[in-house]
């Protein structure tokens, strides 16, 4: 069944708990085939995708799990993943999402180990059965990085629309290293980041956590 723009723009959540249901590949490669036609600035399409499935994505999560120690041993991040510094604003937006998120698991917000775990599971794709990298060349500049944007939210809504869900993960930044090898990535490219893709759990209550968003009056100002 197709549903509009404005259905998936506002049905699509950040799945967190997936089936192991397999997404077929075909699927995939129509989503990414109408997902071309994001707009980029001067028509440079700077996105760069690995869509990962199978034996190589669990060779993926074996390599991640191996380094998903307390502490953590990750890599350098390629690039700051936040605000420095946050206004106030963000930085409330941000602590609110997180403690919705470790709350739907019980993990108390001195547990500092149970926390570091549950981020862990972003590097299983919380279960999800596919997976995208999205990587950019490193010449890439701002405006680059904001076709990235667009064309990822472009493939998250058709995902949507496929009755699919998806989450889009900065935190694969961790272990950008590990990806590129496994995947056979060229040294020279960044990792912007991941994307986990498969069929919602609707039996885990994670999913149920939906992030509030600012009213409009807060981010918009109309001038006539």
């Amino acid at each position: 069944m197709t549903i509009s723009v404005t259905e998936a723009i506002r049905t699509r959540r950040s799945t967190r708990a997936f089936l192991p249901t397999p997404v077929p590949e075909g699927l995939l490669r129509e989503i990414l085939e109408t997902a071309r036609r994001a707009p980029s600035n001067s028509n440079i399409q700077p996105w760069l995708a690995h869509v990962v499935t199978g034996e190589t994505l669990a060779r993926l999560k074996a390599a991640t799990a191996a380094r998903s120690t307390v502490p953590p041993a990750f890599d350098e991040r390629p690039y700051p993943i936040y605000p420095d510094p946050p206004t106030e604003a963000q930085e409330a937006r941000r602590f609110a999402c997180g403690e919705r998120q470790y709350g739907s698991r019980g993990i108390a917000r001195e547990d500092v180990e149970g926390r570091l775990r549950y981020v862990y599971n972003n590097h299983q794709c919380f279960g999800a059965p596919a997976a995208m990298f999205l990587f950019a060349e490193p010449g890439d500049g701002l405006s680059q990085w904001a076709d990235l944007g667009i064309f990822l939210q472009t493939v998250m809504l058709l995902l949507t629309e496929a009755g699919l869900g998806s989450i889009g993960q900065i935190s694969w930044s961790v272990f950008n290293r590990t990806v590129k090898d496994v995947l056979g990535v060229p040294d020279r490219l960044v990792l912007y980041c991941g994307l986990s893709i498969g069929y919602p759990d609707p039996a885990d209550p994670i999913n149920a956590v939906v992030a509030d968003r600012a009213e409009l009056s807060e981010f918009a100002t109309f001038h006539d």
